[in-house]
């Protein structure tokens, strides 16, 4: 993943522990979507998301995921 964003300060021999979702948004609140004038309609929001990183030159299988994800508070 070299040309992953902010690749040169990931140290990739630890492993990756987080990553983060930025919720953006072009509607009014300059690019942030929790600075809308409306932000307590979208915020708090609950997001599950499942990320597979896919070797270049390898092809996806999606029955390498887990059945029931683990959900993280």
């Amino acid at each position: 993943m070299t040309s992953f964003w902010e690749n040169e300060s990931i140290i990739w021999s630890e492993g990756v522990k987080q990553m983060d979702l930025v919720i953006k948004d072009d509607s009014g609140g300059q690019g942030h979507a929790h600075r809308r004038v409306d932000h307590e309609n979208y915020f708090p929001t609950r997001v599950r998301m499942t990320m597979v990183q896919v070797a270049a030159g390898s092809t996806y299988d999606p029955e390498l995921l887990p059945s029931k994800p683990k959900m993280v508070p």
